[in-house]
Parts: structure tokens; sequence; C-alpha cells
């Protein structure tokens, strides 16, 4: 129930000056409406469109919907759920049932309830029930999946899932490889059986982007990290010095929103030993390599993992210690008795 409460207030208190949240509503009215209509509506829906210099005309909205319609299975359920709810509502109540679904796990997977609760307070991870992106979705994917590999000796149903989250966000492709990775370790799936995985992945988030007509991994890093207003106009081209410069900015920045849970993460490992912790940790590296963003939305999936094998390591702590305990009365006993 008290889960029940945050999502309520996630869906009616989301983050108001959200950029994305905008373009998710213009990509679904383009459906049925001109780009000038929607960008007439768009535009003067919120101070923060209205004050975007990016959206200036119906033809730079065009060109950015590609970089955002390269999550169509998240389009899509949007889409569906505005035959009910207004737009922006579905977008809202995406968000807070995926963050839901991730405190349902949590519990599952910790089986302490208030604990959970505790996590599932952490700023972070609170913010994400209340975001206007696909983050949520994407997250509760993810953890989920991670959750039938540890939990449910489930690999078959963890790779169906974390397959549909491409369809989410296609970055969680990079999860699903250090999955991958993971489960050949393990001796829990043939090396050529994840070879062949791995390249259906690869194939179907490069045929995602190219049905999005998206610009590329270049053009996007420049879009976000470098320089330019219109996506459209960008060169494709990155130099070194340009890509460090980013790298090391971010790196900065984000060194001090993630030292505490790396922390956390290193205690948890230490105390009760498990890979799932590492391909979490091999996972958020290559994405920071590949987009060195410090906002902490990419990361609260892994936030929550940590959080979870923290509550756990402490769990199996209590329990070694009683069992340790009743062993240590019997030659006590003996003792005695004798």
């Amino acid at each position: 129930m008290f889960l029940f409460g945050l999502c309520l207030v996630c869906q009616r208190r989301p983050i108001a000056d959200d950029f994305d949240r905008y373009v998710y509503e213009a990509i679904v009215r383009g459906r049925t409406q001109s780009i000038e209509e929607v960008y007439n509506l768009v535009k003067h829906e919120s101070p923060r469109a209205e004050a975007s210099t990016v959206l200036d005309s119906p033809q730079h909205l065009k060109e950015l919907e590609p970089l955002y319609a390269i999550r169509p299975l998240y389009v899509e359920l949007v889409a569906l759920l505005s035959s009910i709810l207004s737009i922006q509502n579905a977008i809202n109540f995406i968000s807070a049932a995926s963050f839901f679904g991730i405190g349902i796990i949590v519990l599952c997977w910790t089986g302490k309830p208030f604990l959970s609760a505790l996590l599932m307070t952490a700023y972070p991870v609170l913010l994400l029930g209340r975001a206007g992106t696909p983050d949520a979705l994407a997250g509760f994917l993810g953890i989920l999946g991670l959750w039938l590999i540890q939990d449910r000796n489930g690999p078959l149903l963890a790779l169906i899932v974390l397959f549909i989250s491409l369809g989410v966000r296609t970055d969680n492709l990079l999860l699903l490889l250090s999955v991958l990775v993971w489960l050949v370790w393990e001796k829990r799936i043939g090396l050529y059986y994840a070879g062949l995985l791995a390249v259906l992945a690869v194939m179907l988030v490069l045929g995602i982007n190219r049905w999005a007509g998206n610009y590329g991994w270049v053009v996007l890093f420049r879009y976000s990290f470098v320089s330019g207003r219109y996506p459209a106009q960008i060169p494709h081209a990155l130099t070194f010095r340009e890509y460090f410069s980013a790298f090391a900015s971010g790196a900065a920045v984000l060194a001090t929103r993630v030292s505490l849970w790396m922390l956390l993460g290193i205690l948890a490992y230490r105390r009760a030993p498990n890979r799932v912790l590492l391909v979490c940790a091999a996972a958020v590296a290559a994405h920071f390599l590949m987009f060195p963003s410090p906002e902490d939305r990419y990361l609260v999936w892994a936030y929550t993992v940590v959080g979870i094998f923290v509550i756990r390591s402490f769990a199996k702590s209590d329990h070694d210690k009683n069992g340790f305990g009743k062993l240590s009365e019997r030659p006590l006993a003996i003792h005695k008795g004798s």
C-alpha cells in the first residue's frame, strides 16, 4: 500500500520541466496530425517547451523526432494508452506503473518490506517514477531480467525480457551483452548460442535506428555534449579531443553522484560476492564510455540493484551468524554435560 501511494504521488506530481515528454507527445500526435498542428500544440504546452530554442519551428521539431523515435515500443505504449488518457497522463502512468513494478521486484528479491520501502524512497529512484521518459520502463525490464536469472533460474525468460527492453531503450543492449557474457562464464548457455543472440541483438538495434531515421552515435554525441542546436545540421565527425573533453566533464560531475552507490556496491560484493553486481558495473561503465552523461536517470536501475544486494548481504550475514551461533552452543553443552 505504501508503494501504491508513492505511485499515486508520481502520477500526480510528474516532473513538469521535462523536455523529452513533449517530443514523445509530438511523435504520437504526428500519426494523425500535421507537423504544423503538432508544433503549435506542443510548443505552447508548457514553459519548458515555450522557452526551448530547439523547438523554434515545425521543421526543427520534425528533425528532432528521430532521436526519440528509436524507442518504438515505448511510443506504441504511449499511443495505446492515449486512447483512454491524455498523452501526458499516459506518459506519467507508464513511469509510475514501472516504478511500482520495480518496487515489487525489490520486495520479492529482498524479502524485506521496510528496507525495500526505504530504497524506493531514495531520491534518484523516486524521481524515476516522476520522469516523462522511458527510463523507468527500461529500468523495470532490466531489473526484471536480472531477477529472473538470479533468483528464478530463468535465463530464457530473462533474455526474452531483455530483448523486449531494446524496443524501450536501445542502450539496454549493453546490459544484454553483459548478461550473455555472464551466462557463458557460468556455463548456463553455450558460447555459440550466446554469439548468435549477441549478433541478433546488435542487428535489432541497428534495424531500429535505421527504421527511425536516427542520425547515429556521432551526431547524438555532438548534439548532447559538444555543440549544435539542430541534429540534422550537425557534422558526422568527432575528434578525440572533443570526446575526451566531454568524458572528463561528465566524469567530474558523475563522481559526486555515484560515489555513495559505488561504496555500497563494493561493500555488498565484499560481504556477499555476486556476479550480478559485476554485470551491472560492466554495463554502466560501457554506457558511460559511449555516452558520458552525468544524469542519474541512466543509472537508477543500477543504483536499485546495488541497494537490493546491500540488503541481501546483511540478510545473508544474519543467517550465517544465527547458524554459527547454534553450532557454537553445541560443544559448550557437551562440555557442561561431561
